[in-house]
């Protein structure tokens, strides 16, 4: 190979380019699919050490600033990546001109990937580990559906006059991951109307558990309401794990609901 195309690949000019199919891109939370990536040799031939293969997704974080002569810290909202799962396919391999060569992977969706609501994006993306050259990357975008337990549970929110108002993606400092996927609801019809004013939540999963965690606004009138608003009086935190069928979970959040607005 000549200096000038060692220096093109190098660069990335005439470079191997990856594509990427799924059998499907909406999936639900833990579900599998499978992945078909196929490198495509650029004008001159390339090492690739590897096929790497992550499921990430972004949220809205703090970003520290750095100044100079300034007194104090400042921070700036910025939005950041979550790598949820990585893997590779460790065979390498060298691209031949103009040929194309297929691998195949299976792609498991994580349990607590973030639903495709808000702002916020999951994405599936694979990149070719080039030493000595300019990585190339290719991403696809996912759309993530809640599963079973949890849409039970959204239903019987649902059902009981909850209506799913914001979906945010926001940076919380305990582990195991570095946000959290908030939904903010509002009641919109009786029999929690008069009772409760707004409801935040937030879901996790684990193989077999849903776990709920929500705090409750109370209804209010008058300065005592307001005051009571300011100070997180009228707030009420309740929290429900349940293993279960999807109508097991149906029946704990009514129950809930129907205990904590006695």
């Amino acid at each position: 190979m000549g200096w000038l195309k060692k220096t093109l690949a190098k660069v990335g000019f005439g470079s191997a380019e990856v594509s990427v199919e799924l059998d499907s891109t909406t999936l639900m939370q833990g579900e599998q699919t499978k992945v078909l990536v196929t490198v495509t040799g650029g004008d001159v031939a390339q090492q690739v050490d590897a096929v790497e293969l992550s499921v990430c997704c972004d949220y809205m974080g703090w970003e520290q600033l750095r100044t100079q002569g300034e007194q104090g810290r400042k921070k700036q909202r910025r939005r950041k990546t979550h790598v949820l799962e990585k893997w590779s396919l460790p065979d390498a391999f060298t691209t031949e001109p103009g040929k194309s060569q297929r691998f195949e992977s299976t792609m498991c969706l994580p349990l607590n990937a973030p639903l495709s609501m808000g702002d916020g994006k999951v994405w599936l993306e694979v990149n070719l580990d080039i030493p000595m050259g300019k990585d190339t990357s290719s991403k696809t975008e996912l759309t993530v559906k809640p599963d079973t337990q949890l849409d039970a549970a959204f239903s019987a929110f649902e059902n009981a006059g909850f209506r799913i108002e914001k979906v945010k993606n926001e940076e919380v400092e305990r582990q195991p991951m570095p946000f959290e996927q908030q939904f903010e609801w509002a009641t919109v019809s009786e029999p929690y109307q008069s009772v409760f004013r707004e409801m935040a939540l937030v879901a996790t999963k684990s193989e077999d558990a849903l776990h709920l965690v929500m705090t409750f606004g109370r209804q209010g009138e008058g300065i005592g309401a307001a005051v009571g608003r300011f100070v997180g009086a009228n707030k009420l935190s309740r929290e429900l794990t349940v293993i279960g069928s999807s109508e097991e979970v149906t029946a704990e959040v009514k129950t809930l609901l129907e205990q904590i607005s006695q």
